[in-house]
């Protein structure tokens, strides 16, 4: 017998879309509100006192090196809707993987152990804040030609940048608009490197690549 409410950006357009929903569960016009992440932004609801984080793993598992920092964000704001004013709360989080490091740092509140582990990765593997990531995406209405021509810019560009190059490789979505698409990927330091020294290098193995 519970009253459903939906929230996300299709059941929020329109003029005060938004407001309407949240004014309205915050009313008690109904007594559980589903929706995506807009739930979790920054909202206070007074009545909350559950919320359930579904598919958990979709966004650890999300082949982005910011899923497991993006995660715990997301999951730690999700969890502070419970349990606000002065009231107790409960969270309870769907995963096949309740032992995954991400988690058992949102449920200690651990932000310092998870700062410094994604701190060090991100150093180990090359990525920001201590590399520049430089993303070129090839582009063709045949897939063959698409994936020809990267190869042939990616050869180019290692020719002057080494193994700073990385790729081709489709992309997590690979087909826009019948273009298939390739991504070359640069890693670039920050110490040392000069970034416009790395533009004109990749200026000249385009006109090339052009010829």
């Amino acid at each position: 017998n519970a009253r459903i409410g939906r929230l996300d950006l299709d059941s929020s357009k329109g003029k005060h879309g938004f407001d309407k929903i949240i004014t309205a569960f915050d009313e008690h016009e109904f007594d559980i509100l589903i929706g995506t992440q807009m739930v979790a932004k920054g909202l206070d609801f007074g009545q909350v006192s559950l919320i359930g984080i579904i598919n958990a793993d979709a966004m650890i598992n999300f082949p982005d090196f910011r899923a497991y920092e993006r995660a715990f964000s997301l999951f730690s704001q999700v969890a502070g809707r419970a349990g606000r004013r002065n009231k107790s709360g409960k969270v309870i989080i769907q995963t096949y993987s309740p032992k995954h490091r991400v988690l058992e740092q949102v449920v200690n509140h651990d932000f310092d152990s998870m700062f410094m582990t994604e701190v060090t990765e991100r150093k180990n593997f090359q990525y920001p804040p201590f590399y520049r990531l430089i993303k070129m995406d090839i582009k063709h209405t045949d897939m063959q030609q698409a994936l020809d021509a990267a190869v042939r810019l990616g050869s180019l560009l290692r020719q002057q940048l080494g193994t700073r190059v990385l790729g081709p490789e489709p992309p997590l979505v690979s087909r826009v608009r019948n273009y298939f698409i390739q991504t070359i990927t640069l890693k670039i330091e920050r110490n040392n490197v000069s970034i416009g020294k790395v533009k004109e290098l990749m200026r000249q193995a385009i006109v090339q690549f052009e010829i």
